[in-house]
C-alpha cells in the first residue's frame, strides 16, 4: 500500500505541474497533427507559407548581391541553391512555443500578447537561420549539413525556449490564474 500512497501524494502535490505538462503535450500533438500530418493543411497552408519564406530568403540575400530567385520552396542563385524542406519552416518551433503559452494557466490577454509577439519573432529567427544557412552553403559547403543539423536547429530551439521563458516572466506569471 505504501507505493500507491506515495504515488497519490506525488500526484496531489504536483497536480498543477502535471496538468500543465498534459495540456502542453495535448496542444503540441494537436498542432503537429494539424500542421505536420494532415495533407490538406500541409499542402494548402504550410507549403504556400514555405514558398513565401523562400521568397523572403531570396529577397534578403539579394540585398547583398546574391541574384537569387525563389522557385517554389527552392532558393536558387548562380552561387548556391537551397531547398526549404518540411521541418525547416519554423512551424515546429512555433508549435512548441504556442503549446507552452496556451498550456500555462494565465489570462487570455497574456496568452494573446505571447502569441502575437512570440510566433512572429520565432519566424523572424527562423528566416535569419535560413539566410545564414544559405551563406554557409555558399561559402562553407563541406560544413553545411552539420551546421544545419546541429547548430542552426539548436539555436532556433534555444531562442524559442528563451522567448517562452521571457514571456512567462513578463506576462504569464503576472497574470497567472489560481
Amino acid at each position: 500500500m505504501l507505493p500507491i500512497r506515495r504515488a497519490i501524494e506525488f500526484l496531489t502535490a504536483n497536480r498543477k505541474v502535471l496538468q500543465f505538462f498534459a495540456l502542453f503535450g495535448f496542444i503540441f500533438a494537436a498542432c503537429y497533427l494539424l500542421f505536420g500530418v494532415i495533407p490538406r493543411v500541409r499542402s494548402g497552408v504550410i507549403n504556400p507559407y514555405t514558398e513565401v519564406l523562400a521568397e523572403a530568403v531570396a529577397a534578403v540575400v539579394n540585398l547583398f548581391g546574391a541574384d537569387a530567385v525563389a522557385k517554389g520552396a527552392l532558393v536558387d542563385s548562380p552561387h548556391y541553391s537551397m531547398d526549404i524542406a518540411m521541418g525547416c519552416d519554423g512551424v515546429e518551433a512555433s508549435c512548441l512555443y504556442l503549446a507552452g503559452v496556451l498550456a500555462f494557466p494565465t489570462s487570455w490577454r497574456a496568452r494573446f500578447i505571447g502569441l502575437a509577439f512570440g510566433v512572429p519573432l520565432i519566424q523572424a529567427i527562423n528566416l535569419a537561420r535560413l539566410v545564414g544557412l544559405y551563406y554557409v552553403g555558399m561559402y562553407l559547403p563541406s560544413l553545411a549539413n552539420q551546421i544545419h543539423d546541429y547548430v542552426a536547429q539548436t539555436i532556433v530551439i534555444l531562442l524559442s525556449t528563451a522567448i517562452l521563458i521571457f514571456w512567462l516572466e513578463r506576462f504569464g506569471v503576472r497574470h497567472q490564474r489560481a
